[in-house]
């Protein structure tokens, strides 16, 4: 079954619930670190950088190295790297905006190639303001995903980037043009970016359907999805720790 040179594993709900690490987590990234060429921990988290989720890691005794971390934060602002983006206009936290800085990518220009929105828990109508005072002649609308909401500890379940994607959508009069976040393809181009790594050679793991399996199947990847239901048509597990069973 485990056949692969890389495996990306989601991280809230996956390995981690809010501050909570997964039963034999570790256990779990040991083995698979010791059988596959290549880990990723991969998270549509855009609030922090990848600095910040890394050291979070590290404090629960994951041994991660920090190229391994894979944010949308992080890939947004390798994405615009990338494409020879040079100025934005960026709504989200400051450590969106940082991790997009250290690209040399301005993210408050009036005159912007984009409008930058990800995830911010203290998100107000205020802070789009903005948006109607600046030049929008000719700019790409980019999120980091459009997830409705995602679970912290004990089951409890916030709101997630949507419902502030959908007031700048509603606001600007435009739909967006493109998600970096899962379940798009694009943060796991910008993971594998130059390692010569083929789609059927990847294996993704996570707890939700609609965004990790789906990011999967759209690349030509294989996933694991983690459910107690029985509804899914893929791969299941029940618990992240059912993995050891599985690795041979």
């Amino acid at each position: 079954m485990f056949k692969y040179k890389c495996i990306i594993f989601d991280l809230d709900g996956t390995i981690y619930f809010g501050n909570e690490l997964a039963p034999r987590a570790n256990d779990v990234i040991t083995k698979l670190r010791n059988k596959f060429d290549t880990v990723f921990f991969m998270t549509n988290n855009s609030a922090k950088t990848r600095e910040q989720i890394h050291a979070k890691l590290v404090s629960m005794g994951i041994d991660v190295k920090i190229d391994e971390v894979i944010t949308s934060s992080y890939a947004i602002a390798k994405y615009l790297k990338y494409n020879n983006f040079t100025d934005v206009y960026c709504i989200g936290t400051e450590y969106l905006k940082e991790e997009i800085e250290l690209q040399n990518i301005n993210t408050k220009s009036k005159k912007p190639q984009a409008i930058v929105v990800g995830y911010n828990s203290n998100f107000k109508l205020d802070d789009l303001n903005e948006l109607l005072n600046i030049n929008l002649e000719k700019y790409k609308l980019i999120i980091a995903n459009r997830e409705r909401c995602y679970p912290k500890e004990k089951g409890y379940i916030v709101p997630g980037a949507g419902p502030i994607v959908s007031a700048v959508e509603n606001l600007l009069n435009k739909s967006v043009d493109i998600v970096i976040g899962k379940p798009s393809i694009e943060m796991l181009k910008m993971a594998i970016l130059n390692l010569n790594i083929l789609p059927n050679e990847i294996c993704v793991i996570g707890d939700s359907f609609e965004s990790d399996i789906e990011m999967a199947k759209k690349y030509g990847a294989d996933g694991i999805l983690i459910t107690k239901d029985k509804k899914y048509n893929c791969k299941c597990i029940e618990k992240l720790a059912d993995l050891l069973d599985i690795i041979k």
